[in-house]
């Protein structure tokens, strides 16, 4: 069964039809209020920097959306801008040739750090293992926290180069709701509210014994501490430094997003995914199937049920998208582990019936 007025379907985490087959999502949705472009202006505005070489500082990628905020900073609103990017041991050849072509384009410096130590890799293999050993959906996200302490190094880029703006290409839809749900946060909770409130995630953590090797626990205190703008570490210790959520501003259009990026930055999604949505990183294609195998569904479910709610995409396109993306890619997810150290992933092969089924 699938919401009447939405695509959600009864899988998702405390969902509730009413007696003509509409979700309590629905029910208690509220429509994004965007502040509107001249506020936006004014935002930036009171960043430019006329003796900085520098007005404000791009996260970069090479997915849809970063590319696309530097594009609109740089050609649009003409401001200066630093690109940033962590080098992801996982992420996709694409996804780097479309920040070299993005980088080219609109003639932009970029600031590059890698995986330190190989933390990253480690972190993914001792989480993936000890999910393995104990799977609950609740903790699924616990398998991408391995690149949350790079927002230290991000806001030290920023300090090091006097920016006081970090822009972000993040967009509301990406708040998934039933994630919140999962762990006992209101899904219509203000984000500034519930990152703090993802402390309760411990009460299922406790649970599996395995989480708590030292690679682990050391990357989660860094994640809660500093792996969001909101987060009390970093604004502890960079206050003077404001995170701008373009997106909530002005809509967020996917069509001209892509098409944008296709045309001035000569920008590609990889031929053999579907969507065009966080394809940059491997490991999504490992949480997608863990999501499969536990719920039934993935991030996009709610991602395109909030579309329908919003006006921008039919429930009849929305369920189409689904069942043209919510596919499993095992390849990619056998590179990832092998990038990761598995030596045997004969453990896939299960995940992957139970999700296919």
């Amino acid at each position: 069964m699938r919401c009447r007025r939405c695509v959600l379907s009864e899988k998702t985490p405390n969902i509730a039809f009413d007696q003509d087959g509409v979700c309590n999502y629905c029910h208690t949705y509220r429509k994004f209020d965007y502040k509107g472009e001249a506020e936006l202006l004014q935002r930036l505005d009171s960043f430019r920097r006329p003796d900085s070489k520098y007005d404000c500082l791009v996260g970069l990628s090479g997915g849809r959306d970063s590319s696309y905020i530097l594009l609109k900073l740089v050609r649009d609103y003409e401001m200066k801008v630093l690109a940033v990017n962590y080098e992801n041991p996982f992420t996709v050849p694409q996804a780097r040739l479309n920040m070299e072509e993005a980088i080219k384009a609109l003639g932009v410096d970029i600031v590059t750090f890698g995986d330190e130590h190989n933390m990253h890799k480690r972190v993914l293999r001792d989480t993936v293992t000890a999910w393995f050993k104990r799977p609950s959906p609740a903790l699924i996200p616990i398998v991408c926290i391995g690149c949350k302490p790079s927002w230290v190094r991000i806001y030290g880029v920023a300090k090091r180069y006097d920016i006081h703006c970090i822009a972000s290409g993040g967009n509301p839809f990406e708040v998934i709701s039933f994630k919140r749900e999962l762990v006992g946060i209101s899904r219509d909770a203000d984000p500034r509210r519930a990152f703090f409130r993802y402390i309760y995630s411990l009460r299922e953590i406790v649970k599996n014994a395995a989480y708590f090797s030292p690679s682990v626990v050391l990357t989660l205190v860094k994640s809660y501490l500093f792996g969001n703008p909101y987060s009390i570490g970093i604004r502890l210790l960079w206050p003077g430094i404001t995170w701008l959520e373009m997106f909530n501003y002005v809509e967020w259009n996917e069509g001209e997003v892509i098409s944008r990026i296709k045309a001035e930055l000569g920008w590609e999604s990889p031929a053999e995914i579907e969507s065009t949505w966080r394809f940059d990183c491997r490991v999504k294609y490992l949480v997608d199937l863990m999501y499969m195998a536990t719920l039934g569904m993935t991030d996009k479910d709610d991602f395109y049920a909030k579309m329908v709610r919003e006006g921008l995409m039919s429930r009849e396109d929305a369920l189409q998208r689904l069942q043209d993306e919510n596919r499993l890619y095992l390849d990619e997810i056998q590179l990832l582990l092998g990038q990761a150290g598995f030596r045997d992933t004969s453990f896939l092969d299960a995940l992957a019936e139970v999700a296919a089924a």
